[in-house]
């Protein structure tokens, strides 16, 4: 299965699309689209995907994703829960960089707008003051009619292109090698994999679930998300303990069982690789963040 090309419908006399989302849960596939996405998570909480970056996502969340980048955002599992009572809100702008005319990122006021277009093929965390602003800016759009609405994503693209509050999230060489019409069903593996991380996966088991054979398997996955399927579970085990340490109901022993790791230890030791901190200095970390 190919990554699924999303139309983007931008409703009637308008030359870009400008949304307010309310969901029971996100779990929008592996898709991509022609359109420019800006995205601010009001309020949810689950793992997104840019490309080869996965990490997770939480009220506040703002993302800019360039043109054909392939993504998912998959909201935790307590939201696929019919009891949960819990929503996803979300405010989305998509537009295509040429909406506003041939030529105009080429004016000599827009090259940081255009240098900031092109480094979001890599997608792209904003932070910061210029996180708050921008969002404030997103809120206003929803209201905005006729002019307003350019001037207003138009100011925010430009606040953006002028701050250094950003981090870039997928890597140089997966926006340099990836390759849309070779990319087949990867929405089974990640399908089967969030499904079952908690448990002891196979090598043969997940291959079965992707219609590969164990043999080829490992490869067939690094070519399409430029790293391997075990690292890209660790990833998704490592996240859920993020998750879990946040909540702070379980002892991190608790925590990494929980995520699929069979001793503390090992546990202990790929929590540190993969986020430079230890489940303990993690919490601490974020609590000082919060209380800040």
């Amino acid at each position: 299965m190919k990554p699924i090309l999303r139309k983007v419908d931008t409703g009637h006399n308008y030359s870009f699309s400008v949304k307010e989302d309310i969901y029971p849960y996100l779990y929008n596939h592996w898709h991509y689209h022609p359109e420019i996405e800006l995205t601010q998570i009001r309020k949810g909480s689950g793992m997104r995907l840019v490309g080869d970056s996965m990490e997770r996502f939480e009220d506040g969340d703002l993302i800019l994703l360039g043109a054909d980048l392939p993504h998912m955002w998959r909201s935790d599992d307590i939201y696929f829960q019919e009891i949960s009572g819990l929503q996803i809100e979300a405010v989305a702008i998509h537009f295509k960089d040429n909406f506003w005319g041939t030529g105009f990122l080429d004016l000599p006021e827009m090259k940081n707008v255009k240098d900031l277009l092109a480094k979001a093929k890599h997608g792209i965390k904003i932070h910061g003051d210029t996180r708050e602003t921008v969002i404030r800016n997103m809120e206003a759009i929803l209201k905005a009619t006729q002019a307003q609405r350019i001037a207003h994503l138009l100011s925010m693209l430009d606040m953006i292109a002028n701050s250094k509050e950003y981090t870039l999230l997928s890597s140089v060489g997966f926006a340099n090698s990836y390759n849309i019409v070779n990319t087949d069903n990867i929405n089974q593996i990640y399908t089967y994999t969030f499904n079952n991380f908690q448990q002891k996966i196979s090598l043969k088991e997940v291959a079965a679930a992707a219609n590969v054979s164990p043999n080829s398997f490992c490869r067939y996955f690094k070519s399409r998300t430029m790293k391997t399927y075990w690292q890209f579970l660790l990833e998704v085990r490592i996240g859920y303990a993020c998750k879990l340490l946040i909540e702070n109901n379980m002892c991190v022993s608790q925590v990494g069982y929980t995520c699929g790791f069979n001793n503390l230890s090992n546990f202990n030791r790929q929590f540190k690789i993969l986020t430079k901190k230890t489940p303990l200095q993690y919490l601490k970390a974020y609590v000082r963040a919060k209380s800040a």
